[in-house]
């Protein structure tokens, strides 16, 4: 029996191999509910959107977002495969944590 994986299938298990990086990412996402308050955002996306570009940008150390001179070892950047699947990264964090931070935006009290 020969199984056939579609390249989507394909993309999603090598992301998935990279859970410690992505758990990475999922904790600066988590440290975004713990800085950002809720009611400063004009809806749930707003807020959604938000904490998880946050969470890709600081891993990624997009411009603006690392010092050049803290690469310490908390951080030391993404590795190549990991910058090589940044769409897919983006993705399934959109996938994963948009619901979760809907949920904490509309939890608020604002």
């Amino acid at each position: 029996m020969k199984i056939i994986i579609t390249e989507s299938q394909e993309l999603r298990l090598r992301l998935l191999r990279r859970g410690a990086e992505l758990e990475k990412i999922g904790d600066i996402i988590e440290y975004q509910t713990e800085i950002q308050d809720p009611c400063d955002f004009e809806d749930e996306d707003d807020y959604a959107d938000f904490c998880i570009l946050e969470g890709i940008h600081f891993y990624y150390c997009d411009e603006g977002y690392c010092d050049e001179e803290e690469d310490t070892e908390e951080h030391e950047g993404p590795s190549e495969s990991m910058v090589e699947v940044r769409d897919e990264v983006e993705n399934y964090m959109e996938e994963k944590y948009h619901d979760y931070l809907v949920g904490i935006y509309n939890d608020a009290d604002c």
